[in-house]
Order: structure tokens, then sequence, then C-alpha cells
């Protein structure tokens, strides 16, 4: 049977998926560069194979885990703790290998559990009800959000200058453009949001002088490296800290298959034979990562408000946008080329695809009566989720003196 969709219109939803998930998972391996001051060298190897373990991961969920529209990408679990490990590593010996190791046991660990209790994950699910998924995308959206709007303002580019008002401004009108588009735009305009809003904001960067150039010492063709953080290895603290961590991954895969079952109006529930999928596949992703050394890679809940947005709900684009990413990882000299992307721009199409996040998450809330408890319980989760982002690591190390139950790597692995 012949698709009702041209090949222009396959290939550009393709396009865009890959540039969605491009956005995801260029900042993290810069932001984990910057922590463990990593050379430029090893900060593009670090972002070539984020690319090739999040494309496959986005392929094999699509086919044979969840089977629905969600991009895979670095955890923001995951680089919780790698930004708070690294950060005491660097004060106390600013030597980061032991500490890139630890982590890489940790995820394979993680990996290891996820596939062991694959077959009773359904059994975990019921606990995350709509309150508790909603409440997730909604402290979700927050805390993202928050990132997002500071990226957009350039924070951590040094001193306000007349550029970075510039940039702000720059980044602010792609944001309100790529929000006008998702919501008065028709048609292929709707549809293509983010891939015109990022092409519309780069080429004015461009012409303002606001945009960086690529380095011309390419290589066109490099093979992914294994184990760059060296061999994996374990201590007690961080095998403890994982078990936080898989409830942890567990409910925010559950949040991003709830949310996307909402968008595409499917029967409410998990479905035990898709959640025993997911949660294998997810372990399978947590030991690629660890073997070609990069931050855990998950399902993101982000990806709902994306399809609500656009309206890009077929599945043959999407797989086919994870197989550009995961191709691309072969070819350093294009990966160098996306990195020149002015990440003003990225932060400011994500800010606007996280904007129907809020409304899912509410929606999902009031899937059920509010009686007084689970307004209670969604008050008090809201109420220290929020105030959690902005606990300082001196206030974390006060709790982590009140015994094991809150040692340093368990509240880590809680965070």
């Amino acid at each position: 049977m012949k698709s009702q969709f041209p090949d222009w219109h396959n290939w550009l939803g393709a396009l865009q998926w890959f540039v969605y998930m491009l956005v995801y998972s260029i900042p993290i391996p810069i932001v984990i560069g910057g922590l463990f001051h990593l050379p430029a060298a090893e900060i593009e190897g670090l972002m070539q194979r984020t690319f090739l373990v999040a494309g496959i991961a986005t392929v094999l969920q699509g086919t044979l885990g969840h089977r629905r529209p969600i991009i895979d990408g670095p955890a923001g679990i995951w680089l919780s703790v790698f930004v708070i490990l690294g950060d005491m590593a660097m004060r106390s010996s600013g030597d980061p290998s032991s500490t890139l190791s630890l982590l890489t046991g940790g995820m394979i660990l993680a990996g290891v559990l996820l596939l062991l209790i694959s077959r009773v994950a359904h059994r975990i699910a019921v606990w995350f009800t709509p309150l508790v998924t909603g409440s997730f995308m909604l402290l979700l959206s927050f805390q993202l959000g928050g990132v997002f709007l500071k990226g957009m303002l350039g924070a951590g580019q040094g001193p306000l200058t007349s550029g970075h008002t510039l940039s702000a401004l720059l980044a602010f009108g792609v944001f309100v453009f790529v929000l006008g588009l998702s919501v008065w735009g028709a048609g292929w305009w709707k549809s293509y949001a983010v891939l015109i809003g990022i092409a519309v904001g780069w080429l004015a960067f461009a012409c303002l002088g606001q945009a960086e150039t690529a380095a011309s010492d390419i290589v066109w063709f490099r093979l992914p490296d294994v184990f760059v953080w060296g061999l994996p290895h374990l201590d007690v603290g961080m095998a403890v800290a994982v078990f936080p961590l898989i409830l942890m991954l567990l409910a925010s895969t559950m949040a991003a298959t709830e949310s996307m079952d909402h968008v595409l109006e499917k029967k409410a529930g998990a479905d035990p034979r898709h959640v025993f999928r997911s949660t294998a596949v997810s372990g399978v992703t947590h030991v690629l990562s660890a073997l070609f050394a990069t931050v855990g890679i998950v399902p993101l809940g982000g990806s709902a408000g994306y399809v609500r947005m656009t309206g890009q709900k077929r599945m043959a684009p999407f797989l086919a946008g994870g197989l550009i990413m995961a191709c691309l990882a072969f070819m350093p000299a294009i990966i160098r080329v996306l990195t020149t992307m002015p990440a003003q721009v990225a932060y400011a199409v994500e800010l606007a695809a996280f904007v129907p996040m809020i409304g899912l998450g509410v929606s999902a809330i009031l899937r059920e009566p509010m009686t007084e408890r689970r307004l209670l319980i969604l008050g008090v989760t809201l109420m220290i989720g929020t105030k959690g982002n902005h606990t300082h690591c001196e206030q974390i190390h006060v709790i982590n003196r009140l015994g094991f139950l809150t040692s340093d790597y368990w509240w880590r692995g809680f965070i």
C-alpha cells in the first residue's frame, strides 16, 4: 500500500526529528567537558559517542521497546550525578579519571539491574499513577525551563555586553517565532516549526556576526572509541546509589510513555509487554552508554511536548531520524559543523518545545479526582521539588551528615 505522505514529507520529518535529537544531545557533552576540564578533542569525541548511543537507543526503543515516537538522550538524572561527583573530584584531587571510571561502573550495574527487573517492571509501573507522572512532568518542565531560559540569556558566558544582549534578544525572537508557528501555523509550517525556527535563528545569528565558524582541520570518518574513561570499577557507595537511580529512571520512562499516550490518544494504562521491552532496552542502552563512555541514555519526556506542538506522530520519520543520528557519529567533520550552532538558538527551541509539557502535566494530574489526600501529596511534591532545584551544595553536605541513608552517594542517587 502506497504511503499517503510524499517522500519529501517523510524526509523533512526525519530531518526535523534528527535536529530535535541533536538539540538534546549537543549541550550535555559540552557541560561534562567543562566540568571535568576535558580538552576540545575529547569533548568532540564525547559528542560523537553520545550521538551514536542516542541514535541506536532511539531506534531500539522505537522498534523493540515502547514503540512510540519518544527520542532517547542523555538523562538529566545521570547528569546530576556526573555534576556532583565531578565537582567534588575536581575540588579534592583535580584528577577526574577515577571518578569517570566509577561512573562507568555505576551505569553498567544500572543496566544489568534494569535487565534483571524487566520481567517484573510492569508491577512497579502501577506505582506511577497519573498524579505521580503529572507531578514529574511539571517538575521536569520547571527545572529544565529555568536551564533553557538561562541558556537563552547567555548565562555563564561572562559579563553582560552589547553582544550578549543582542544574542539574548535574538534567542527570545526565535522562541516567540517557534511558539507562534506551533500555535497559529498551518500545514507544514506547524509541522516543521522546530526545523524552521533553528534555520531562521542560525541564519540570523550568522548575519549579525554572533555565530562561530568550524575549524579547517577536519576528519571525515572515524570510529568511536570504547572505554575512553578507563575500565569500569565500583565501590559500595556507588552500588547503593544505583538503586534509587533505577526507580527514578523507571519513573522518568513511565512519565514519558504516559504523556506520549495522552498525545497519541492511546488507551490509558501500561501494557506489561511494552513495559518489559522498554525496561530491557533501557538496560542495554545503559551498558552501551558505559561501553562508549557517555552520560546514561534514556527516553526523554520532552518528546510529548514536541509531538503535540508539531503534530509529527508517524514512526517512519522518527526512526529515520534516529538512524541519521547514529550514522552521523562516524562523521566528525559534520559533527564539528553542527557544534557551531548557536547554543542560544538550541535553548530557545527547547524552551518552546517544553511549553506544552506543563499542560500535559496538569492534564495528567486532573485525570483523577483531586481529593484532599491527593492535593496534599501534590503540594508537598511541588514545594520540595521546586525548592530542591535551588538547594545549594553546602545544604546538601549538611544533609549528608545524617547518616548512611543520606550519605554522599545515596543522596546523589536520590537527586
